[in-house]
């Protein structure tokens, strides 16, 4: 049994030695690293450095024995954002964390060095000031507890609220006893750890009156000793100091500390004193460390989170640039380094989390960017490879003035960043209390121009994609209002898009000044918002003084997001104010001229014939070196013979272009212009709306020929001047597996860009007239192809005061405003002419059942639309354009049959939707009642156009009351206006089917409204891709390059080949085929529901006030689709799917709740997958 006994316990001690060997083993490959951070202890706080009044024995002592860095510098003077950026690597304006904003991101302390060091071996722990605001400190630390002066107490109870064993004791003793207890707990560990210390102390409890509080096992330090006052103590110094420092808490706190020599010496003695109580605490420490063992393996790393003012200047606290600020003290002390060395390198705050790595063996995140020490410390190198520092408070608090700047070894500059004109500099060498300001002095301006340069460089290199500026600045909608554009608002409104790394917005802060310098430096000398929290990045109105007409001003914005972290200004953005000359004060964008080279060039017999690849409202250009005077004949037009030629006769009533121009040539002269002929009806007086001032005459052409050329001409000599409106050809795109499908939508795209040439929407080139309804196409296409409303507002209010005669023409007006309003958020034109728009609802002609038709109309009634006294065209009803035998033709027209009744279903429908409209109009306005009114003619409208026009056996709406006629248009309207009871739902769209396209180009745009309302996806891919006469594809067949006014020439046989309103794709593949359109006003809120049908891919890039949605689609097989989404900064998006029974949606790999309706989507990327269920 002895035996037995003593076998065991031969055994276990053995086993114990193995253990006790395989720990030191193990602790000699990684060591354990103790990290101790001390609060507002400054560089020279410390008895190494040479203050005689600070008892450090143990720093000393490890100063001595290990690596002392004498000008280690925190990138941020001040507490949180100096903790965070030791925590993750990354100066301020990377990590973006100070007082008052959210959480640290998780991105960056998911790469934080406690959580790298957790997640490869070390144990890790934590006790005391954590001061970053960061939930998830399990993910960090194995062991931790967080704690600070308790500020619930005005008095001692900050620093003493801490028991050990039921007593109270001083913070920095609790945190002293946490490190004891944790290294007892680990000292037989198997894992090395990593302990992390935080003292509270030194830092003031700025609550109290007395300010400091110490343990009393230091009260007997400096009771006999008067402390010299401050350096730089005399008012000049303060004086010296820019307002903004003079009235801030510097001052103030200098007032609470220092301002009487009592108060001096008893707040020195006692940050003097609390420094010490650490002091003792790291003895404990060390001792410890020995008992155990692991002194020899244990590195331990000293430091000041950031510096201090002592009442130098009159100042207190830090937050500023100067070293009393940014200095503390670094100490690396490595056992298994048997070399001291003080060194006097710049090393940063950021280095420490580097350092830990590296005595971790653990590869440091690329992302972080400070450096390791260990190769200094270990004598590997002599220097940290760093000639220039970034150095940076960006906090914006009014208290507190932000600066930002760069120091060398030599030279330190800096800047305050709300006024960058507001500069300082020093030469460290020479002048190292940094007194004399040398940002003024010329024999210095070289290295002050330097090291600007080298901020703004290491500013841009330490920055990411979460600090980055807002974008796309817009004024008055307008996005490059600097050069050719007056705003005519002398209140603007301004706008900006929000970054994905932003993803919300919380405040923003818009300055507007007179000058670049001053704009350039942050100075809002014309107006200075301030912070306003707001959501808003659109229609941002001007709150200044009333801006000068013609002159010139600058601005720029930043934001908060929604976590109060603030990013940089935006670039700034010129503008210049003016007057407009006529009623119309919404601002005209600039025009643009497009220099064509020819697609194709070639020589026929005598004839240079050249394809310019697409028409445009344009003149040509050319070169020509003639060496005899002689005449050339120049011919332009829209059609092409089959051998290239232009095409001479169009048919005979059509307005489809061709022109010939004689053009004189004679040596000397080698640069001509065409001079286009001008057409009567295209240019008459007050009918027509004239070319902008300095336009030459314009005719739309893609072809050219000349002839008569007695020297030879090459492409390069020849360029069609194509004019338009500003246009971002970038702002929006698509493709799909359909090639039928992307031509259209080429073809309609380009259709908007190329009539735009007027400033205002008109019908083509035929009479150059604004139409209401073609005004109401072309607005939903343009503002689906390019981030531009300048022409649309425009065209708005001149319909106010030029109306056309048509009665539905009169509802679109109500439209045109509504469609403004959601897609750019802005009131204005509801609140400049809701009065008027009343008129043009008609709601004045309804009957007492709620339903309106045109016969009421009278001369006074005429007068309310718009119309000048004695205007003989009464309003007449039309339904869709052309009628039956239009023009001298045969043709049947556009209407499907449709039968006039004086109470027309297509009349009302559209009235319907303009009393809804505007009832919304009146809640915007306030007018309570008349929200009522107008949501009471609503209900009864529609009500009675179910009841008295539609015809229940057959289960369609009839044309009006008086027929059984039932027309496409007349149950295509209500489709598309939402009229149609879900019981009816089926019986109608039938019937639209199985009329096929029996409308006019115009009339598809409420066709493919209707189609995708319903849900009928396949159905309206169908028409879109069609390829019959009646198609938007036989448009391209039959050879223009924008869209017609008609189908085809046979259906109207005076149409032109440049009418906007035959580009409803434009439209309808961004709002019907992807569904993508703003679900609120000004698109805060988008839904996009896709219905793809038979599409196998597609790609979209749809332009918003808020920025720019993409998506892309693809059909993965028959169990899976997938749509990839991103949605721009400040907005949400809706995204649902039709159909969705037996199927799952898998959003960014998590499945939906079938219950949900939708998906919210916020800013930036989603993956969602639909999965078929089926077996």
């Amino acid at each position: 049994m002895r035996k037995i006994s003593f076998l065991l316990i031969l055994i276990s001690t053995l086993s114990g030695f193995n253990l006790l060997s395989a720990q030191q083993k193990n602790n000699q490959e990684k060591p354990n690293i103790i990290f101790i951070l001390t609060d507002d202890q400054r560089f020279d706080a410390i008895g190494y450095a040479g203050n005689q009044f600070v008892e450090t024995p143990q720093m000393d002592d490890l100063a001595k024995s290990g690596t002392y860095f004498n000008t280690a510098i925190v990138t941020t003077p001040i507490c949180a954002a100096s903790r965070a950026s030791i925590l993750t690597g990354l100066h301020e304006r990377a990590h973006n964390f100070n007082f008052q904003t959210g959480n640290i991101r998780e991105e960056y302390m998911s790469n934080s060095y406690p959580t790298l060091l957790k997640n490869n071996g070390y144990h890790t722990g934590f006790y005391g000031k954590y001061g970053v605001r960061y939930n998830d400190l399990d993910k960090q630390f194995d062991e931790y507890e967080s704690y600070d002066r308790n500020n619930r107490f005005k008095d001692r109870r900050g620093y003493y609220y801490k028991t050990i064993d039921k007593d109270t004791v001083h913070l920095t003793r609790y945190t002293g006893q946490k490190a004891l207890d944790f290294i007892d707990t680990n000292a037989s560990n198997e894992k090395p750890f990593c302990l992390s210390l935080s003292f509270s102390a030194p830092h003031a409890h700025d609550g109290a009156p007395e300010q400091y509080f110490w343990q009393n096992t230091t009260d007997n330090l400096l009771t006999d000793t008067t402390i010299p006052g401050p350096d730089l103590a005399d008012d000049k110094y303060f004086d010296a100091q820019p307002k903004i420092v003079r009235d801030g808490f510097n001052w103030l706190r200098w007032t609470w500390r220092y301002d009487t020599p009592e108060k001096y010496q008893h707040s020195l003695k006692g940050y003097y004193r609390m420094i010490s109580g650490i002091d003792l605490e790291i003895k404990k420490i060390r001792k410890k460390l020995k008992e155990k063992g692991l002194e020899k393996n244990t590195v331990i790393i000293v430091m000041g989170d950031n510096g201090y003012f002592l009442g130098e200047r009159k100042l207190a606290g830090k937050w500023l640039m100067y070293d009393n600020s940014i200095r503390v003290p670094l100490i690396v002390f490595d056992p298994r380094v048997d070399k001291h060395q003080d060194v006097s390198d710049m090393v940063l705050n950021i280095d420490v989390p580097q350092t830990i790595a590296d005595l971790a063996g653990v590869k440091a995140p690329d992302t972080w960017q400070g450096k390791s020490l260990m190769p200094i410390v270990k004598q590997e190198t002599a220097a940290i490879a760093r000639d220039t520092i970034l150095i940076e408070h960006i906090w914006d608090f009014s208290e507190i003035p932000p600066s930002e700047g760069v120091r060398t070894k030599d030279w330190k500059y800096f800047r305050y960043v709300n006024d960058k004109s507001i500069e300082e500099l020093y030469n460290l060498k020479k002048d190292p209390k940094e007194i004399k300001n040398l940002i003024g002095n010329k024999k210095y301006k070289a290295v002050a121009d330097k090291l600007r340069a080298k901020l703004d460089a290491l500013i841009k290199k330490n920055s990411n994609e979460y600090r980055a500026a807002p974008t796309d600045l817009t004024v008055e909608l307008i996005r490059e209002p600097g050069t050719d554009v007056e705003i005519f608002d002398l209140k603007p409104e301004f706008g900006w898009t929000v970054s994905l790394g932003s993803k919300f917005q919380g405040a923003y802060q818009v300055l507007v000044a007179s000058n670049v310098k001053d704009i350039n430096n942050n100075n809002g000398d014309v107006w200075d918002s301030g912070q306003v929290r707001s959501l808003e990045s659109t229609n941002v109105e001007y709150k200044g003084n009333p801006l000068q007409v013609g002159k010139t001003y600058y601005w720029k914005v930043r934001i908060w997001d929604e976590e109060n972290r603030l990013v940089d200004y935006s670039e700034a953005q010129k503008f210049t104010t003016g007057q407009s000359d006529s009623y119309i004060i919404s601002t005209e964008n600039k025009f643009v001229t497009t220099y064509v080279k020819p697609k194709t060039f070639k020589k026929l017999g005598d004839l240079y014939i050249i394809d310019f690849g697409k028409a445009a409202f344009a003149t040509m250009n050319f070169k020509y070196n003639a060496k005899t005077p002689h005449t050339l004949t120049v011919r332009v037009g829209e059609m092409v013979d089959d051998d290239g030629s232009v095409n001479k006769t169009p048919p005979a009533k059509s307005n489809i272009r061709y022109q010939e121009i004689k053009v004189d040539v004679k040596p000397g002269k080698t640069e001509y212009q065409i001079q286009v002929q001008t057409n009567e009806r295209n240019t008459r007086p007050n009918q027509a709306i004239p070319l902008p001032d300095g336009f030459p005459p314009l005719v739309p052409f893609r072809y050219a020929e000349i002839e008569g050329a007695q020297e030879s001409i090459s492409a390069k000599n020849v360029e069609q001047l194509a004019f338009h409106t500003y246009w971002d050809e970038e702002a929006s795109s698509f493709e799909s597996n359909n090639d039928i499908l992307n031509q259209v939508w080429d073809l309609c795209k380009y259709s908007i860009k190329a009539t735009t040439f007027n400033g205002l929407y008109v019908d083509g080139d035929r009479e150059r007239i604004p139409y209401e309804a073609d005004a109401y196409l072309n607005q939903l296409s343009h503002y689906t192809t390019d981030r531009e409303f300048a022409i649309a507002r425009r065209t708005i209010e001149y319909f106010m005061k030029n109306p056309t005669w048509p009665t539905e023409w009169q509802q679109h007006v109500a439209l045109l405003i509504h469609a403004d309003y959601m897609y750019t958020g802005n009131t204005e034109l509801i609140e400049r002419y809701y009065e008027a728009l009343k008129h043009k609802t008609l709601f004045e002609l309804s009957n007492e059942d709620g339903l309106i038709t045109s016969t009421k109309v009278d001369a006074a009634f005429m007068k309310k639309l718009g119309f000048p006294d004695g205007y003989k065209k009464p309003l007449t009803d039309i339904v869709d354009w052309p009628p039956p035998n239009f023009n001298g033709s045969t043709t049947p027209g556009e209407l499907d049959g449709f039968v006039f009744k004086p109470y027309s279903t297509v009349i009302n429908s559209f009235f319907y939707e303009n009393m809804k409209i505007m009832a919304e109009f009146a809640k915007i306005l306030g007018k309570t009642q008349e929200v009522l009114d107008f949501e009471l003619r609503a209900a009864k409208a529609k009500k009675a156009v179910n009841e008295q026009m539609f015809d229940k056996e057959r289960g369609i709406y009839v044309d009006g009351i008086g027929t059984d006629h039932a027309s496409l248009h007349a149950n295509m309207m209500p489709l598309a206006f939402g009229l149609v009871p879900e019981e009816h739902y089926e019986s109608v769209v039938n019937y639209v089917k199985s009329r096929g396209m029996a409308c006019s180009v115009y009339g598809s745009q409420f066709l493919m409204d209707g189609l995708y309302n319903a849900g009928e996806a396949d159905y309206a891919l169908d028409l879109l891709t069609d390829t019959s006469d009646r198609s938007w594809y036989n448009m391209i067949r039959i050879g223009s390059t924008i869209t017609l006014e008609s189908w085809d020439n046979q259906y109207k046989n005076n149409l032109d080949w440049t009418h906007a309103w035959g580009a409803v794709p434009a439209n309808i593949i961004p709002r019907g085929l992807w569904g993508i359109k703003p679900k609120t006003p000004g698109y805060g809120v988008a839904t996009i529901k896709p219905q793809m049908s038979k599409l196998k891919s597609s790609e979209i890039e749809v332009p918003t006030v808020r920025g720019t949605i993409k998506g892309k689609y693809t059909n993965n097989g028959a169990r899976l689709q997938t749509y990839e989404i991103e949605i721009p900064g400040n907005m949400v998006a809706e995204f649902s799917l039709n159909g969705l029974d037996g199927k799952d949606l898998i959003h960014n790999g998590e499945k939906v709740p079938s219950a949900f309706e939708s998906i919210r989507l916020s800013p930036g990327k989603h993956v969602i997958q639909l999965k078929i269920n089926s077996f």
